[in-house]
């Protein structure tokens, strides 16, 4: 009888401690629902979880959104190339696997870029050279010089003396600035710009087939990942923009709240026991372990 006890107690502690364990585990996911007898509703229904699930779910996005999601975390996981999903090919052979074959394509943004650019800049320029006379003395100067050597140099000392040299210049500039001021000049200066941006960019030049093959050849991995590191501090400064700007105006919290709430609470406890099914097992058997010693405690005590 008393090696009966002896082995009984230990066994009985270790299966009454695995048991409680595991209940409790399981009381944490189970039932999903409440449940009520008689119309009274059943203690510890639903689990935990499903029962906590709205304040759960807005707990753990605001924890994300702050902790995980800072600028700052956001910032330094872009800046990491192996983050990234680069084709292993150049651009060539991207658009030959997409069945691109027209490699205007590739100077094409280029070009509207630049004249973009150049539609901005165009009123500035104008702007410049209409006040140059203030902003450049010195170039005004040599300017007006210039145009007074000119002029004596392609007129006889008779022709010269009718005619009023110091203000050829000034002609000149009330003329040009005079030709700028209107609006349908402005146009054709615009539409020359585009033409000559056309010619070298996307006509039959040296120029043009330079950058297409560039661009053509150029290895999309190893080239961003090489200007990556060669402009980390540019690259940086990008990204941190954009991370700031992530941050600011997309509302994370309440995205991941959404998506979390929308879960299933089933579908939620299918997530949660493939992270820590293996570790609340591990719980469960340990529980059975130490029940069984404390049990074999017991008898020797």
């Amino acid at each position: 009888m008393e090696i009966l006890r002896i082995l009984i107690t230990p066994i009985l502690g270790g299966i009454i401690a695995l048991s409680t364990n595991w209940l409790a585990i399981m009381m944490l996911f189970r039932p999903h629902t409440e449940k009520r007898i008689f119309g009274l509703k059943l203690p510890f229904t639903p689990g935990l979880i499903p029962k906590e699930w709205n304040r759960l779910t807005k707990k753990l996005s605001e924890a994300i959104s702050s902790r995980l999601m800072t600028p700052e975390v956001l910032a330094s996981t872009l800046s990491n190339p192996s983050m990234w999903s680069l084709p292993d090919m150049t651009i060539g052979e991207a658009m030959e696997e997409w069945g691109v074959t027209d490699k205007n394509m590739l100077t094409a943004p280029i070009v509207e870029r630049l004249k973009s650019s150049a539609d901005a800049l165009i009123p500035k320029a104008i702007q410049a050279l209409q006040n140059f006379e203030e902003t450049q003395p010195e170039l005004d100067a040599k300017l007006s010089e210039l145009t007074r050597r000119v002029v004596d140099e392609n007129l006889n000392k008779f022709a010269g003396m009718f005619f009023a040299k110091h203000k050829v210049y000034s002609s000149i500039k009330k003329g040009l600035f005079e030709y700028l001021d209107d609006t349908e000049n402005y146009e054709i200066i615009r539409e020359k710009v585009h033409e000559i941006i056309d010619d070298i960019l996307m006509g039959e030049t040296d120029t043009h087939q330079t950058i297409t093959e560039k661009i053509y050849n150029f290895h999309i991995r190893d080239g961003l990942t090489a200007l990556m590191e060669k402009e980390k501090h540019a690259v940086d400064r990008v990204l941190n923009m954009i991370a700031e700007y992530i941050s600011t105006h997309m509302p994370v919290q309440t995205m991941l709240e959404n998506k979390l709430a929308s879960l299933d609470v089933a579908e939620a406890e299918e997530i949660i026991l493939n992270v820590a099914g293996r570790e609340l097992k591990v719980i469960i058997v340990l529980g059975g372990f130490l029940g069984f010693i404390i049990g074999w405690l017991a008898v020797l005590l």
